[in-house]
């Protein structure tokens, strides 16, 4: 059955063959094959901790499935786990240990036949993600492997001559092809609007033209503090100072960070006053001039009476302090957790709390960066967008962090 996306028509043939129709009559056909695993032998442990129920925590990783913080997940086959101690001894799953086979993380079990001191040696096979590309060249089809990078496969460079007609995703163990795994390159991303902060910003622009000092604190989660980025400069929040500095030469800007991980905003809300993260001290009082707003961790926010509480709040306090907002709408976090069964296919973001944010800035005329249209059109451009996210779960890598800097400075004229 032939499936239309963009202006190609795909048809699978068992198990790997890609049938594929496009303009003009173009027929063409290629046999593709999965991603072969990888074994590793005896990989050394030390230390290793009791195992408990929480996923990617659930003790120690396997280094090849290490991600930022957390583990790639589907990617380990668990039948080929085993585990020895140092003088050789085949330690017993369920007995000696245990390992979560979705995160592939493992842990000692108590009155196990190793301790906490023993060193032990794991062997085992994963497949890494990765994504290749199906090309047109000289009226062919052709396939181009993908770079493997942990979490954050890329696709292969394009030369000047090929056309990208879709992307594959070996995101886990497969079998055949499938739909799910057929990335077409639908349409290049294109802003709805830009150049907004004339009339939303007014104070901020005029002092960014004017050279008066314009202060500008980047208040939100861990993916405001940005610190799985290691240069700072390379930090969203700098990025996008660094991009207001080559427009407007004049700017004295300064740039404070008052990224929390892990927290919300009813977090610092709730914190007593001498906190470093108390609201009223460090964000109302605080002398900025523009604050940026970003809390993907918001998104427990399911019901509008208590998003209006908290946000009403913000909106009616920096009114009163002559300060402006910019808001940026967060970008979708690991699609199961987010009620998703595939990462292609979204036209709007299934969460409440993005939605509600959407209309709140819509009705207050607060400055918006829309960074969930920004990231759920990556389908449409043969990306799944989790494979920008480090951790596997919702810390963006450099080309995510660059999207939010360029998305917030797209409000901004180039002058």
């Amino acid at each position: 059955m032939m499936t239309e996306q963009g202006k190609y028509l795909f048809e699978i043939h068992p198990e790997w063959t890609l049938r594929v129709k496009g303009p003009s009559g173009f027929k063409g056909e290629i046999v593709l094959s999965p991603v072969r695993p990888e074994r590793i032998p005896d990989e050394k442990h030390e230390n290793v901790p009791l195992y408990t129920e929480r996923k990617w925590l659930a003790g120690r990783r396997f280094r090849k499935l290490e991600a930022d913080e957390c583990s790639i997940s589907h990617a380990l086959d668990p039948d080929s786990v085993k585990i020895v101690r140092g003088d050789g001894m085949i330690l017993r799953n369920g007995i000696d240990y245990y390992f979560d086979p979705v995160w592939g993380a493992f842990g000692r079990v108590a009155g196990s036949a190793f301790g906490e001191k023993d060193t032990v040696f794991v062997s085992y096979r994963y497949f890494p993600q990765r994504i290749d590309s199906v090309v047109l060249r000289n009226g062919k089809l052709f396939r181009k492997k993908g770079i493997v990078n942990g979490a954050n496969p890329l696709p292969p460079p394009l030369s000047g001559k090929e056309e990208l007609v879709c992307n594959i995703f070996f995101d886990r163990p497969r079998r055949s092809l499938s739909p799910e795994m057929i990335f077409p390159f639908l349409e290049p991303w294109s802003r709805e609007t830009a150049g907004s902060a004339e009339r939303l910003l007014p104070k901020t622009m005029a002092k960014l033209r004017s050279g008066k000092r314009l202060r500008i604190l980047a208040w939100g989660d861990s993916v405001t503090a940005c610190t799985f980025i290691r240069e700072e400069q390379n930090r969203w929040p700098n990025r996008f100072v660094q991009i207001l500095r080559t427009r407007f030469p004049k700017a004295e800007i300064e740039l404070v960070n008052l990224g929390w991980g892990g927290k919300a905003i009813n977090t610092f809300q709730c914190e007593p006053p001498g906190s470093p993260h108390n609201y009223e001290e460090q964000v109302v009082n605080s002398g900025a001039d523009l604050v940026l707003l970003e809390f993907v961790n918001d998104a427990y926010l399911t019901m509008k009476p208590e998003f209006d509480r908290i946000y009403n709040r913000v909106r009616d306090d920096f009114k009163a302090r002559g300060m402006e907002l910019l808001v940026f709408l967060p970008h979708p976090v690991r699609p199961d957790w987010m009620d998703l069964s595939s990462q292609k296919g979204m036209e709007e973001d299934p969460r409440p709390y993005v939605n509600y944010l959407r209309a709140f800035v819509r009705k207050n005329q607060i400055a918006c960066a829309d960074l969930s249209a920004r990231f759920l059109h990556l389908w449409k451009e043969g990306i799944p967008y989790n494979t920008l996210m480090r951790n596997n779960i919702n810390h963006p890598d450099q080309r995510g962090c660059d999207f939010y800097a360029e998305e917030a400075a797209a409000l901004f004229p180039e002058r």
